[in-house]
């Protein structure tokens, strides 16, 4: 009986010693610590030039709007001022950042962090643009800076998942394929139905178009950059289908929130001038 488990025990240690040399990490092992602070550094760059990239774009469309002698949320001048430009510049930046992020943290740090942009932007908008920041909207910011903060001491030093084949496992479940399909069913509704009704009445209704996409977006961002990360310690990657499924859909997502953002914020001018 002794020498059954002896070698038994000596069979697994052999395995082990084999899954080590292969050079596949364990799932769900400890990032090294500098992972998080170069990932909370990249998050706070991308909020800090995606809320500036607000009030440049918001202040390109008000000099468009008195340029070209333009109703607020009519025509295109905009596309011919430097401030938007400028403005778009920057948000692809603090994109870029954001995305950058994703390669080194999880989403439960990346995204919550994204709240300073509208920090920064409510900060500029009222020195720059002279807009006025109410009592609730001070108190709104000061709860997403410590919400921010609480967050980022607290993220968790593991990965919930490693790979890209993980999360075609994940998206898979019953659950995220019935909220994803939910997600996907209502923007369009919204967009195409609800939009055109009552997108020059609030601001709100293209608003939760952004919203509601945002939400799949960062799950599709952090899953490339997961695939990236894999792929640069040696797991293959790239041969898998679902990554490329997962990057058109990255570029779909963030298409759709940047077109739509810019519908936002011109009807934000229009129902301020009603």
């Amino acid at each position: 009986m002794d020498t059954t488990f002896d070698k038994t025990g000596a069979a697994i240690l052999a395995l082990n010693d084999l899954y080590i040399r292969s050079g596949v990490p364990a799932s769900n092992a400890p990032r090294p610590s500098w992972y998080k602070v170069v990932g909370l550094i990249l998050a706070i760059v991308s909020g800090l030039f995606i809320g500036v990239s607000f009030v440049l774009k918001k202040h390109g469309l008000l000099a468009a709007n008195v340029k070209y002698n333009e109703e607020a949320g009519e025509g295109y001048g905009y596309l011919k001022n430097v401030w938007w430009w400028c403005g778009m510049t920057l948000m692809i930046l603090g994109e870029l950042c954001n995305f950058a992020a994703y390669l080194f943290v999880d989403a439960i740090l990346v995204a919550p962090l994204g709240a300073l942009s509208v920090v920064v932007c409510t900060i500029l908008s009222a020195i720059f643009l002279k807009e006025r920041l109410s009592f609730v909207g001070k108190v709104g910011c000061f709860n997403c800076i410590i919400g921010s903060v609480i967050i980022a001491l607290n993220v968790p030093t593991q990965s919930g998942i490693d790979d890209i084949n993980e999360l075609r496992h994940m998206v898979a479940q019953p659950g995220f394929a019935t909220w994803g399909s939910l997600v996907v069913a209502v923007s369009l509704v919204v967009a195409f139905w609800l939009g055109p009704k009552y997108g020059k009445k609030s601001m709100f209704v293209y608003l939760t178009v952004c919203s509601l996409i945002g939400g799949l977006s960062v799950v599709a961002v952090q899953g490339l950059g997961i695939g990236i990360m894999a792929q640069t310690r040696g797991i293959p990657q790239f041969n898998q289908w679902f990554l490329y499924v997962v990057l058109v859909f990255v570029i779909i997502t963030l298409v759709t929130e940047i077109i739509y953002l810019n519908v936002r914020l011109l009807s934000v001018l229009r129902c301020r001038k009603r």
